[in-house]
């Protein structure tokens, strides 16, 4: 049987807090999410980040789990990718990273 949910990513969550003014970067934190990675294969399909820049999407993370607020970066040792997150959305039974 194969199994659909083969790769463990670490997610970097970056927290931090205004300071008179100020952002300051707390420490990162980090988090351990099982799924599935998809690489694009057009290069075609952009995306909106929460600043509302866009970019090409390079591949899809598929997980069971919820997205969390201000996940950065994602890291799959078993495939060598080491990148910034551009989106994490919810869907009804997922959520998909994009990267």
């Amino acid at each position: 049987m194969v199994r659909r949910y083969s790769y463990k990513a670490i997610v970097t969550i970056q927290s931090g807090q205004l300071v008179k003014g100020e952002w300051v970067a707390g420490e990162p934190t980090e988090i351990e999410v099982t799924g599935q990675y998809f690489p694009s294969n057009s290069g075609q399909q952009l995306k909106r980040n929460v600043d509302g820049k866009e970019f090409i999407v390079h591949g899809e993370f598929s997980t069971k789990a919820r997205p969390v607020e201000n996940a950065k970066h994602i890291r799959i040792d078993s495939i060598a990718l080491d990148v910034d997150i551009i989106c994490w959305e919810p869907f009804q039974t997922h959520s998909v990273i994009y990267v």
